[in-house]
């Protein structure tokens, strides 16, 4: 009976102690899941603030290359200021301020302008391809631009004597109705306000306005407003 108390007991104390192991064990493992998921979040929090970091660096670079950006476009330099752009520059030295031709007689006065226009002489109403200026016979006409004599035609009543001045680059200056001064030749050379004619008597196909210069300009044989070209002081 003493053995057997005894038997038992020792298994009691057996199951005790496999107990006792089983649950030090288990803490053991517990413990170490607890280890391996706090290392685990501690490490992910890391990553999620370095990330931070790095998108708030980036963002700060965006924004300051932006603003430099914006402050070279905006805010010039004391040399861009003070010499321009080479741009700038560039178109400064292609603009050109043309001079103009001279008026084809000292004192103007028009009797007619280009455009549309009732011819009293022939009844008839059309476009006006010059400008006519009103002068006594005899009045000097000049060259409104350097050029060569191209044509001096006289085969048209209508017309009278006609002038053509080729001044290159496409422009030519017409004087219609006049005489042309002793001794000018087709292929002459003349200077701009040089005298190549005088007004005639009032002739042609315009004789009912009186006495006066029909001109005209041709730029590439095309006919065009003189008004582009002439200066004129006086209207």
């Amino acid at each position: 009976m003493k053995e057997q108390n005894e038997k038992e007991q020792e298994k009691t104390k057996d199951k005790e102690k496999t107990k006792t192991k089983i649950k030090s064990k288990r803490k053991r493992v517990n413990g170490e899941k607890r280890f391996y998921i706090l290392t685990a979040l501690g490490c992910a929090a890391a990553l999620t603030a370095i990330i931070t970091v790095a998108v708030a660096v980036s963002r700060n670079a965006d924004e300051d290359v932006t603003l430099d950006n914006g402050n070279e476009q905006t805010q010039p330099t004391p040399d861009d200021e003070q010499t321009g752009t080479p741009d700038d520059n560039d178109n400064e030295q292609v603009i050109v301020t043309p001079q103009g031709m001279v008026a084809p007689l000292e004192t103007v006065s028009v009797l007619n302008e280009y455009g549309f226009y009732h011819n009293q002489t022939v009844n008839a109403y059309y476009l006006h391809e010059g400008v006519d200026f009103a002068a006594e016979a005899g009045t000097a006409v000049l060259a409104v631009e350097s050029g060569t004599i191209e044509s001096i035609y006289k085969g048209d009543l209508l017309s009278g004597t006609e002038i053509v001045v080729d001044h290159g680059d496409g422009l030519k200056s017409l004087y219609r109705f006049v005489t042309e001064v002793d001794g000018l030749t087709v292929g002459d050379s003349v200077e701009k306000g040089e005298q190549i004619a005088t007004v005639a008597e009032a002739n042609g196909n315009e004789y009912k306005d009186g006495a006066h210069l029909h001109f005209e300009v041709y730029k590439n044989d095309v006919v065009v407003d003189p008004n582009v070209y002439l200066t004129l002081e006086e209207k």
